[in-house]
């Protein structure tokens, strides 16, 4: 009995691989997308040219750029284990979310940081996950 259904038990469990692999995949991309909103969310308003940007608040539009360029890059690293890089491309960037550079000390403009904060807070990762995955 064992022998003869080796054949059903081996693709049942391929095609279980294959469902957790998909539903993975999706709760994935639907936490990118979902941090990419929130990040976009914080860069809000737009600060006409001369005026001064407020410390430690998010940043406002000026030309967009930063904003526009706030993406999500997509990775799989075996199976059912995938991950996602979020952030903006923009080569400025960085200093706006850290500071640094030649920038006065302690002046930052945060963005990211908030979006992540607020995913985490509100829940969101752990409801996707169980949406998916039925946790």
């Amino acid at each position: 009995m064992i022998k003869t259904n080796i054949a059903s038990v081996k693709a049942g469990i391929h095609k279980i691989e294959l469902e957790v692999d998909a539903r993975t995949i999706a709760a994935r991309d639907e936490m990118m997308v979902r941090l990419i909103q929130l990040a976009k969310e914080e860069i809000k308003g737009k600060r006409p040219a001369g005026e001064k940007a407020t410390p430690d608040a998010p940043p406002m539009n000026r030309t967009g750029n930063l904003r526009r360029s706030i993406k999500g890059e997509k990775f799989k690293q075996g199976f059912g284990s995938y991950s996602a890089v979020v952030g903006p491309t923009m080569v400025y960037a960085r200093r706006v979310e850290l500071g640094g550079g030649n920038w006065p000390e302690g002046l930052k403009f945060p963005y990211m940081k908030p979006a992540y904060e607020k995913f985490m807070q509100q829940g969101e990762m752990t409801a996707i996950f169980n949406k998916h995955l039925g946790g």
